[in-house]
């Protein structure tokens, strides 16, 4: 589908923020001109592979006009009856992309993982859906002394898309969040007693275990928008 942001006039930053009052409504408006936009020109291009007002019935003017008031309320009523679901993927587009800038969204919770983060150092404390990032987190023991693991978590509620042995010694956890995000995290360690058995599609909870990294090791993390393959 086409990105919002890309839709010229049809942009919710171009509507909205002239009138100085942005609502969930007026979301809703926007989303719903652009889906009865799309119905019009779906319309207009179906009929212009068919005969219809050629050769020696051509329509006059009049009858054009009253075509495309016709048109124009076949897919407003369209529209109102929500058959065809445009609105509705725009509308959630809109407030995913746009919703925390406006101020009908709330930023997204504190991460409860991948393991405990300097807040200041790593500045995820204002985190909107629709945010990237990456980062390195540095090893507790980068000289190596210690033999001890640390627990990494799931940082968001989620389900496991993958769980994959990478270079012998690292472990790559791929988590599609419920929050529109998806995490990649990579860890040199692997799975504990208690995570052994994860596999594909499981469902995490928030602060759920996924295995254990080595102190002596980084780990990183990589966070992106999962809107794109909703």
């Amino acid at each position: 589908m086409t990105d919002v942001s890309k839709l010229g006039k049809l942009n919710p930053t171009y509507n909205l923020e002239k009138k100085g009052e942005v609502s969930k409504e007026k979301l809703r408006e926007v989303a719903d001109m652009y889906e009865k936009h799309f119905l019009k020109e779906m319309m207009k291009q179906m009929k212009a592979g068919t005969t219809e007002g050629t050769g020696m019935f051509k329509k006059n003017n009049a009858e054009k006009i009253f075509q495309e008031q016709l048109d124009d309320e076949h897919a407003g009523q369209w529209n109102k009856q929500g058959s065809f679901g445009l609105s509705n993927m725009i509308y959630d587009q809109l407030m995913d992309r746009y919703g925390s800038q406006f101020g009908l969204k709330e930023n997204l919770e504190k991460p409860s993982g991948p393991i405990e983060l300097n807040q200041k150092k790593h500045d995820i404390k204002d985190l909107k859906s629709g945010d990237e990032f990456s980062i390195k987190i540095e090893a507790k023991d980068p000289s190596g002394a210690s033999n001890e693991n640390q627990t990494v978590k799931n940082p968001w509620a989620g389900t496991l898309q993958s769980k994959e042995l990478i270079n012998d010694d690292h472990t790559l956890y791929k988590i599609k969040h419920d929050n529109g995000l998806e995490s990649l995290i990579t860890i040199k360690g692997g799975a504990s007693e208690k995570t052994r058995f994860l596999s594909r599609g499981d469902y995490l909870q928030a602060g759920d275990e996924l295995g254990l990294a080595k102190e002596t090791s980084p780990l990183f993390w990589t966070v992106r928008s999962n809107l794109e393959e909703a």
